[in-house]
């Protein structure tokens, strides 16, 4: 009972590090880009005691809607990055991509112009996330 304690937490904890670094990585992804396509000033914002939510302020002359999937794809290379584990750690490619793409709903909503995708991404990012929360247990379990 003690050593399904201990495990549980360690994946509790385990994920609050995975979703407080894909949030980082994806708002950098977006300032990164903003920079990239001539922006004067990028800031990723993490953290604002004044909004609920992570942002990334961009000053440019014009919208620089590809910015918008930069969030997405900085944090899938990262979660690819997680291939060249063993497992169970490899299975944290699945949980961070979900995290990346479930945090990507908003963003591509703003780059499509289409509502319903937010809804696409929401049960896609979930989906991963969820299948690989279970593969980590199962593999995690078996060590």
């Amino acid at each position: 009972m003690k050593n399904s304690m201990k495990k549980l937490l360690s994946m509790i904890i385990l994920n609050i590090a995975i979703l407080t670094t894909t949030l980082t990585i994806h708002e950098i992804g977006h300032a990164l880009a903003g920079k990239a396509l001539g922006c004067a000033s990028a800031k990723a914002v993490v953290f604002d005691s004044t909004s609920m939510n992570p942002y990334t302020e961009l000053s440019c002359q014009k919208e620089e809607r590809a910015a918008y999937a930069a969030g997405l794809i900085l944090t899938t290379i990262f979660g690819l990055s997680f291939l060249v584990f063993e497992k169970p750690h490899k299975t944290l490619s699945l949980v961070i991509i979900g995290f990346g793409i479930f945090l990507a709903s908003l963003d591509i909503v703003e780059l499509t112009g289409l509502s319903f995708t937010q809804y696409i991404f929401i049960f896609w990012g979930l989906a991963s996330l969820i299948i690989g929360q279970i593969l980590y247990g199962i593999y995690s379990v078996k060590e």
